[in-house]
């Protein structure tokens, strides 16, 4: 039994690293996502969802370090501290990291397949869900800034999304096809016109950018839904792995000394124990016994009454 129980704390301790790491990494990447590093995600539902993200993990990075002096005082029955009251505590925060690691599978599985869909067949989408509305308004936003203040592209988000507007997008939303005087002359029901600011805001979708390029919009983000998918479906999976080893560390019982089953049986009493604990420790002190402690009636303190024939009795 033993041997079972420290296999199961040494596949443990490899969970904890594992999750350690992968702790370590979500919060690198959502603080930088956080901080506006990558132009790319500096609309606010990804700065928004990069704060929880980023809080997760660090729960997350906490829980690997608490799971570990756990599963150390794992036999420790007594104190506040005990191993089995923190390895509850652990559980509980493994059940915590399993339901939002479920909760994002979930909401990036919906969002992929979408994106899937729309990407064969754009027409048969034309509403926008929460999350479009939310990619369209920053795209838009972003696009007629660059157009309106050229200059001052360098650095900043606009000139993320002008690169992509030139290599990805239609030629007829390119910065040099779209003049002013272009965009102010065109009807928009052709889709071979510039986006128009005015119309885009009137509700216009033809008119705006996000719309004229949202095959390739979409096809981007889908490229990187995909590993946060995977990502997040390994979590959950050692969440749950996690979750079963704990629960086996919190059920198990370390093995009675043969002095306490003696006790149990009724073979030796209270007294005895004590002797046999104060020999013990004397031999772990000094490596010698201490034979005085033999001469006092410990060991066997009970009396016990010794039966006599009638002719043992009459040969004494």
């Amino acid at each position: 039994m033993s041997r079972l129980n420290a296999t199961i704390k040494l596949l443990f301790v490899c969970g904890e690293l594992l999750f350690l790491l992968a702790s370590l990494f979500c919060v690198l990447a959502s603080g930088i996502i956080a901080s506006g590093y990558i132009p790319a995600f500096t609309f606010p539902l990804a700065k928004k969802n990069s704060i929880i993200v980023l809080l997760v993990s660090g729960a997350a990075l906490v829980c690997s370090c608490f799971g570990c002096c756990a599963v150390l005082r794992q036999t420790k029955r007594r104190g506040c501290f005990s191993g089995r009251r923190m390895l509850c505590l652990h559980l509980l925060l493994l059940i915590s990291i399993l339901f939002f690691g479920i909760v994002q599978m979930r909401f990036l599985e919906t969002q992929e397949k979408r994106m899937a869909a729309i990407i064969e067949d754009n027409d048969s989408f034309p509403k926008y869900n929460a999350f479009e509305r939310h990619i369209s308004s920053y795209v838009n936003r972003l696009y007629f800034e660059s157009l309106s203040s050229p200059d001052s592209l360098e650095g900043s988000a606009s000139a993320w999304l002008v690169e992509f507007v030139e290599n990805k997008c239609p030629k007829r939303m390119s910065h040099q096809n779209c003049v002013l005087e272009t965009r102010a002359n065109c009807d928009t029901s052709t889709k071979s016109c510039c986006p128009n600011e005015s119309l885009c805001d009137s509700g216009v979708k033809d008119a705006c950018p996000y719309d004229n390029c949202r095959h390739e919009i979409l096809g981007q983000l889908y490229e990187l839904l995909v590993p946060m998918r995977v990502g997040a479906f390994c979590v959950c999976v050692l969440a749950a792995l996690m979750l079963v080893l704990s629960c086996l560390l919190i059920c198990f019982n370390k093995r009675d000394e043969i002095e306490i089953e003696l006790l149990k049986g009724g073979n030796i009493s209270e007294e005895d124990i004590a002797a046999i604990r104060r020999l013990k420790s004397n031999k772990a002190r000094d490596n010698t016994i201490d034979f005085e402690q033999l001469e006092a009636p410990r060991f066997g303190s009970r009396k016990r009454r010794v039966k006599v024939s009638p002719n043992q009795a009459e040969l004494a």
